[in-house]
C-alpha cells in the first residue's frame, strides 16, 4: 500500500508538473501583432495597430472601406495580415465598375505605419478575388 502512495503523489506531481509546463509555454492570443488574431486580416485608422476598423477571416471577399471608417480623413494607416491570403487594394475610377490596383497586403506581413501608402483605397480584396462595389 505504500507503494501505491508513492506512486500516486509522484503521478500527480509529474501530471502537475506537466500541465504547469505546458501553461508556461502557451503563447496568448493577445500576444499577436497588434491583437490580429491568426487567420484574419486587421486594418486600422491609426499608427501602432491603433484604431482597429476592419477586422475579417473571409478569404474571398471585398470590402468597401467606406463602410469601416477608412476613407478621407481617416485611412488605412497599419495593418496585420493573419490570413492565409493577400489582400489587394483598389481605388475607385470615373468609370463605373472599373478599378485602379494600389497594392497588395501578403500573407503573413504587418506595418505599424503604411505612411499613408493606402489613402487612395477604396476597396479591399482578399484571396485575388476581383474588385467590386461589395456591400460588405
Amino acid at each position: 500500500m505504500r507503494f501505491w502512495r508513492k506512486s500516486s503523489a509522484t503521478l500527480l506531481a509529474s501530471v502537475a508538473l506537466v500541465a504547469g509546463g505546458t501553461v508556461g509555454t502557451a503563447t496568448p492570443a493577445s500576444a499577436a501583432t497588434g491583437g490580429c488574431a491568426q487567420g484574419n486580416l486587421c486594418l486600422y485608422a491609426g499608427t501602432q495597430f491603433n484604431v482597429p476598423k476592419l477586422t475579417t477571416g473571409k478569404t474571398y471577399e471585398c470590402f468597401q472601406l467606406a463602410h469601416y471608417q477608412l476613407d478621407g480623413p481617416y485611412h488605412i494607416y497599419s495593418y496585420v495580415n493573419n490570413s492565409p491570403v493577400k489582400a489587394d487594394l483598389y481605388a475607385g475610377t470615373s468609370t463605373l465598375d472599373v478599378f485602379s490596383y494600389v497594392g497588395t497586403i501578403g500573407s503573413g506581413k504587418f506595418s505599424s505605419n503604411t505612411q499613408q501608402n493606402f489613402n487612395e483605397a477604396d476597396v479591399v480584396c482578399t484571396g485575388g478575388r476581383e474588385a467590386y462595389w461589395s456591400q460588405a
